[in-house]
């Protein structure tokens, strides 16, 4: 099949299933897309969806309405290939394996980038986002609070568990009750 440039989503309802959004042309291949189906007490609003298509570095991303048109919230770079694209919560998050994430925070629409120790395994925990790491580590942000630090304005990352051997930490699977 030829790649994907043109990214058309579609749900399932009691009448079968419909087009709901389908984007623009694309100058490049979509590689990664993520969908929100449903954004509680953002600042787009209660029942916006969100959908995020990838390639590469960058990331475009549109909040969808009911009546099926969709409105670009803004194009992001992560200045690096990235592995994942995905949602916790309002924010969308990307990941790279060479130590970066991006998170865009509905509330403040504030994209942030981030360096952190390269990223083998991720997995999101209610509105935390944990990031296994090639040194051994497990570290946290809690997205939804969009923590940054006061003096140079970064995320909040902070070591949630750290492998005395420092032995890469390659697959996370976290459930909290």
């Amino acid at each position: 099949t030829p790649p994907c440039r043109h990214l058309a989503g579609r749900m399932k309802e009691t009448l079968g299933w419909q087009q709901v959004f389908s984007s623009p042309r694309l100058d490049w291949l979509i590689e990664r897309v993520a969908l929100n189906a449903k954004v509680l007490g953002g600042a787009l609003g209660d029942h916006d969806k969100m959908v995020a298509a990838a390639s590469c570095s960058e990331i475009i991303l549109w909040a969808l309405r009911g009546d099926g048109d969709g409105t670009e919230i803004g194009v992001f770079h992560l200045g690096v290939p990235m592995e994942a694209i995905f949602f916790v919560g309002n924010q969308l998050i990307a990941t790279s394996h060479s130590g970066k994430i991006g998170v865009w925070n509905a509330v403040t629409k504030h994209w942030q980038i981030q360096d952190v120790v390269p990223i083998n395994s991720y997995d999101a925990a209610g509105t935390f986002l944990l990031l296994g790491c090639n040194n051994g580590s497990i570290y946290y942000v809690d997205v939804q609070k969009f923590p940054l630090r006061m003096k140079d304005n970064d995320l909040l990352v902070t070591e949630l568990y750290r492998d005395p051997t420092e032995d890469a930490v390659t697959a996370l699977s976290v459930y909290l009750t």
